[in-house]
């Protein structure tokens, strides 16, 4: 017998002996002790008040009973193997009594938490959404964040169209802030027409944040956030109207930005934002958290004249605005990327950002015509050599190898310098096979690092020596061997 088996049959037995003799749908009938025969007979007010006071008491009892049958599966439930946990949780997960179910989707978030909870586990507390129990719904609802299983959204999705319990439905409003799907947009428009106050509208920001819908379904949006800021002045829902509003709407709200009310100011801004609607944005900059949201605004803006008004906006160190034309600048056109390379050059201390960002246009560079991808590469390299990046030079000009030409000398150049700082002989004598280009790269080594450029000595003179002249020899330090006696006769 199992150590739970020990501890909880005293308790769990009675109770459910108990149990098994009241009805939990409706009060049993108990064995009273028979009373003295009155003379005179009750009236029906006092029968009737009889009744109710025998049924409150074993309604009471029923509600006890249930309880310590719960608290003992959480007392002794831990004590099982989890083995015998896998086991048991289907039954307690299907189990006739609503809060037996409930602790069972609790039992389940445990193991989850440690690792330890099946896929099939997992399955079943979503199934529990469709419980006739609200209590199980609800519990299995606020553990839905944690659960990944196939086609969980879409399932929530559905659960959420049908939904009775508000509790349960704020939960799952919760949970597609965190994990928007399409299927979710229907339900939660419908829930902000039924319930303006309650969490829809910050779902809807999410999900329009993350997915695309039709010009219908947008269009019903808007008139579900009409309808509803009639009855209500929620933040979300003026975020809503600030995001999906047209012109008129947008500039009918502006006001708010310079509103009192840190709600409703910030309401308005991460519409704005959302929405790409950044000169009221811009002009208030000078606030430190409307600044932000003029960031967040013009990011949404692909184009050069985004990209200059990013760089009026700029603050030194500040990592947010270097995310922000990092951004803008990787979703430009090759040409407006090489003219927005040109602005940031002009400023200071921003060649890190600069060497990023032609990084990382690079690495989706492969569809970019040739043409295209040299530009981008004479500002990359030159950059990276600076920064000491050889390998990641000489890796990027080895893919355009294959394409290099004779026109192509600064290539060519970068490619042999790279490959001279990391000691890579081959590549470099690929790219350059002059000796007096290896001696003139000796030299500029010499000054920076001896103990490479000796490397690099001993390599002039393994690859070229046969090619070198006297004064060559002299220059690196190298006294020529005299001439032979049969060297002089000739």
């Amino acid at each position: 017998m199992s150590t739970l088996q020990i501890f909880k049959f005293p308790l769990i037995i009675s109770a459910l002996c108990l149990l098994s003799t009241i009805s939990c749908e409706a009060p049993p009938t108990t064995n009273v002790e028979q009373r003295p025969i009155l003379k005179t007979q009750p009236t029906a007010a006092i029968k009737n008040a009889d009744e109710n006071d025998s049924n409150v008491t074993q309604s009471e009892e029923i509600v006890i009973l249930r309880k310590r049958l719960v608290d003992a599966y959480a007392k002794y439930w831990p004590l099982i193997s989890i083995e015998n946990q896998h086991q048991q949780l289907p039954s307690v997960l299907g189990d006739p009594m609503q809060e037996l179910r409930a602790f069972g989707v609790d039992r389940v978030g445990v193991l989850l938490r440690d690792g330890d909870a099946t896929d099939e586990e997992l399955q079943l507390v979503v199934d529990r959404l469709n419980d006739t129990s609200p209590i199980v719904r609800l519990a299995a609802a606020k553990l839905l964040a944690e659960i990944n299983v196939p086609g969980l959204r879409e399932h929530v999705a559905k659960s959420l169209t049908n939904e009775t319990n508000q509790a349960v439905v704020q939960e799952e409003l919760l949970f597609f802030q965190t994990n928007p799907h399409i299927s979710a947009v229907e339900p939660t428009i419908n829930r902000l027409i039924s319930n303006p106050n309650g969490g829809a509208a910050k779902t809807l920001i999410a999900l329009l944040k993350n997915v695309q819908v039709t010009d219908t379904t947008l269009e019903k949006i808007i008139n579900a956030i009409k309808q509803s800021r009639r009855a209500s002045n929620l933040p979300d829902l003026i975020t809503l109207e600030a995001m999906l509003g047209d012109i008129n709407t947008k500039k009918r709200l502006v006001y708010l930005l310079d509103s009192p009310s840190e709600q409703l100011k910030i309401a308005v801004a991460i519409g704005f934002a959302s929405s790409g609607y950044s000169e009221p944005l811009i002009q208030r900059a000078n606030d430190p958290e409307l600044y932000l949201y003029a960031l967040d605004a013009l990011q949404k803006h692909a184009d050069i004249t985004a990209f200059k008004e990013v760089l009026d906006l700029r603050k030194k160190d500040n990592a947010t605005w270097q995310v922000a034309v990092f951004s803008i600048a990787t979703s430009l056109n090759t040409s407006d990327l090489l003219r927005a390379d040109d602005m940031l050059k002009r400023t200071e201390e921003l060649d890190g950002l600069r060497l990023s960002i032609l990084i990382s246009i690079w690495k989706n560079a492969s569809e970019k015509s040739l043409a295209a991808r040299k530009a981008i590469a004479r500002r990359a390299v030159p950059l990276m050599i600076e920064y000491n990046d050889n390998v990641g030079a000489l890796q990027l000009l080895d893919e355009l190898e294959p394409f290099i030409d004779e026109d192509d000398e600064d290539l060519i150049t970068w490619r042999f310098s790279a490959a001279i700082n990391l000691l890579a002989w081959d590549a470099a004598a690929d790219a350059r096979p002059d000796p007096n280009v290896w001696i003139e790269a000796w030299e500029v080594l010499l000054t920076k690092n001896p103990i490479d450029a000796d490397v690099l000595k001993k390599q002039i003179l393994h690859r070229f020596k046969d090619q070198l002249s006297n004064e060559q020899l002299l220059l690196i330090g190298v006294v020529p061997e005299p001439p032979t006696s049969e060297d002089s006769s000739q």
